[in-house]
Order: C-alpha cells, then structure tokens, then sequence
C-alpha cells in the first residue's frame, strides 16, 4: 500500500491536468511584423507521461525538450535556445500563452500565442494562387539606405504551398514555409531561436516585401527573379591580417582543460575550426554534419575543434548551455569557451584574424598548420542542392590536403 501511494504522488503532473489532442496543431505568435504562424505536432506521452511534441517548419520536424507542467501550465523547452513556449490547456483542443526568450536563464522577452488543433494551412484567408515562385530570387535586404545586404531567395510552390528558404551571407534562414495567396507570398519560420516571417507581393518578376525577425527587427527586402542569382564568394569574405597564415590559440573546455592547437594531438593533422555559439542555428546544422564528419575521418588524420562563443563571459552560466548542444547532437571532439559572442572578444581570442562576418565561421588548416580556407556562414539541410554542394566542396578538401605530405 505504501508503494502504490508513494507512485501516486510522484505520478507524472501530466496525468493530472488537461491534455492536448494528439495530431497537427497551428499556432499564432502575437508579433511587430503580425499573427506568425507556426505548426507543430502533439505524440502519445511516453511511459514518463511526457508528450512527444515536435515543431513542424516545412521538410524539419524536430522534438523539444521534455515537456512537463509547472503549476496549470504545460511548458514545451526550447532548451538548446534558452527560449519556451508555455500553454494554458482550455480546451483539449484550444491553447493559450506564451511565447518566451530568454537570456541567461532570465526573461528576456515573451510574446502571446494562441493555438488550435488540426488546422493544416500555414497562413488562413487565403485567396487562389495567380502567381508561382518556385525557383531562385535574387535579394536585397536593408533596414535603411545605407545598411544593405544581399540574400538568394529559392523556393518551391506546389499549388498553393511554399516551402524553401534564403541564402544570406551570414548563413541561410532554414526551413521557411508558407502560402501563396493571390499575388502575395506569405512565410514563416519558427525554431526558438529564429522568430521570422515574410510579406511581400509579387509583380511579373518583381518581390517587394518586409522580414520580421524576432522581438523588432524589421527589414525591406525587394527581389528580381533570377535562375543566375548567387551570393558572392563565401571563402573571400572572413581573412587573416597581412603576414600572418596561420591561427593559436588556448581556451578551456567546460571542464577547465586547457587545448592549445599547438597540442600534440593536432600536429600534422588537417584540422577543421569552427567558430560557433550554442544559440547558433546555422551553428546547429553545420554541428550536426560535423559529429559524424568526425567520427568519419578522425582515424585518418583530421581533427575538429569547436570553439564558442556565448551569450555570457561566465562559463558557469555558459558551459550547461554548451554542455546540453554538444550531447544532443553527439559531439564527439572538443568544444572550447572563448566568452561573449562580440568583436572585441573575437579581436582578442583571435587577433591575427581581420574580419569575421557572421556564425558559423570554418576554418581548414592543413598538415603544417597553415590556414588553407575560411568559409562564411554556413547552407544548411533547408537549401538543398546548396547543402549538397558545400558537403561535396568540404570533403573534396579535407581529402586534397590529407593526400599532401
């Protein structure tokens, strides 16, 4: 009798509160740029009694952490962006809340969300398609008339549904999908960390249109349709200052083991750098295709370092949230804490580099410790044949400069 009473009260709080239906859910972020629609997939609970609940952005189906209730709210983590969405269940099939980024563990901002089950439509109130997008888009992005930056838009239209993304120079936005309603083409995207969203109508070959990103960011973004579109050349834009060829450094682990890459374990080893943050998402995808490029290639002589920089210079605010990105993508070679995700942190770690434009940034060191390529950004699964490519140019690379003697 004491056993059965002792599993009573440690029960799982969700067999005890009201649940959501399993199936497709769509969801409303109340923000700057307007109602952002977001999908997401509620599973059967586990044996734990936790929900199986998966984002949904196009292709991209991910799971968040575990979801648990605190007091009557259902709360669904984020944990790898510090970020949560928090529900009130009015109904098994209505919810209402909270969309809320953190930072530092601290609230940082938190914006409404509302979210109805079985709804399959991206954007609602759609009119008949009069246009197609489908195919590549050459952008321009700028906020005002001295601050521009150029973008690839590639999409795919199959009726009324757009899935696709853009190519920026700082990395792609991922998995965007949405709608095509009349002239208009409407897109979303939601991750945690990543809170975006398109408008923009279409004349003859012509976007004009605004991206919303996050808490305020507002951007104009006018494009031509172009099958030649291309950003310019990724491995020119991050460099070494004059006389220099190669990079040193020393940074601890989250364990307070200090690397150097003058270790011994990297001498007349191709070594992959990669200039990243836990709260990356372009980090995330070129983290995943590491782990296992790693695992690959570590018995043929090529070492991979990962070196991040965080939202905090307090490695026991900043190491759990390295921690937590390294074992759920399975990281098996080492991450270093560098501090804070800011120039004069990165003018410190690495003051022989001249420029660094965006995360991730990789660098491809050869067996004499030279600097062979620094590549900006990075195109992750979301942009396809893109994606294809820069796995087949990395490869082809690690394998030319291992073939060296």
């Amino acid at each position: 009798m004491k056993k059965i009473l002792v599993a009573f009260l440690f029960a799982p709080l969700l067999s005890f509160a009201q649940q959501p239906i399993n199936g497709a859910w769509r969801a409303e972020i109340k923000t700057h740029g307007g109602a952002l629609p977001i999908h997401f997939e509620v599973n059967p609970a586990n044996t734990n009694g936790e929900l199986d609940i998966k984002i949904v952005n196009g292709s991209e189906k991910f799971s968040l952490g575990n979801s648990y209730f605190r007091a009557d709210s259902l709360v669904l983590p984020l944990d790898l962006y510090d970020s949560e969405l928090v529900f009130a269940v009015t109904k098994s099939t209505e919810m209402n809340g909270y969309f809320v980024k953190k930072r530092n563990g601290k609230t940082a901002y938190q914006l409404p969300i509302k979210a109805n089950a079985g709804q399959a439509d991206r954007f609602l109130n759609l009119q008949p398609a009069t246009i197609n997008v489908s195919g590549k888009w050459m952008a321009d992005f700028f906020s005002d008339a001295t601050n521009h930056s150029p973008g690839v838009g590639v999409f795919e239209q199959k009726g009324n549904q757009v899935t696709g993304t853009f190519l920026r120079t700082s990395g792609d936005y991922r998995f965007l999908q949405g709608n095509v309603s009349g002239d208009s083409l409407l897109l979303s995207y939601f991750d945690g960390s990543g809170v975006n969203m398109l408008r923009a109508k279409i004349t003859g070959q012509q976007l004009t249109g605004r991206f919303s990103s996050g808490l305020s960011g507002i951007r104009t973004v006018e494009a031509k349709f172009d099958p030649a579109a291309a950003l310019p050349d990724l491995k020119k834009l991050s460099f070494l200052k004059p006389g220099f060829d190669r990079i040193n450094f020393t940074l601890p682990t989250t364990k307070g083991e200090q690397i150097s890459l003058q270790d011994e374990r990297f001498k007349n080893k191709v070594v992959v750098i990669e200039l990243m943050g836990s709260w990356c998402p372009n980090c995330l995808d070129e983290s995943r295709y590491l782990a296992p490029f790693y695992t690959k290639y570590k018995d043929k002589g090529v070492e991979v370092i990962g070196i991040a920089f965080e939202n905090s210079a307090d490695i026991a605010v900043a190491g759990p949230k390295i921690n937590n990105f390294q074992k759920k993508i399975g990281i098996s070679y080492p991450l270093l804490f560098a501090g804070t995700a800011e120039d004069k942190t990165i003018e410190k770690v690495l003051p022989m580099l001249s420029k660094m434009n965006g995360y991730p940034t990789t660098f491809i060191i050869d067996k004499k410790g030279i600097v062979r390529e620094i590549h900006t950004g990075f195109s992750g699964p979301g942009t396809g044949k893109y994606y294809a490519d820069w796995i087949s140019d990395f490869e082809h690379t690690i394998q030319s400069l291992l073939a060296e003697k």
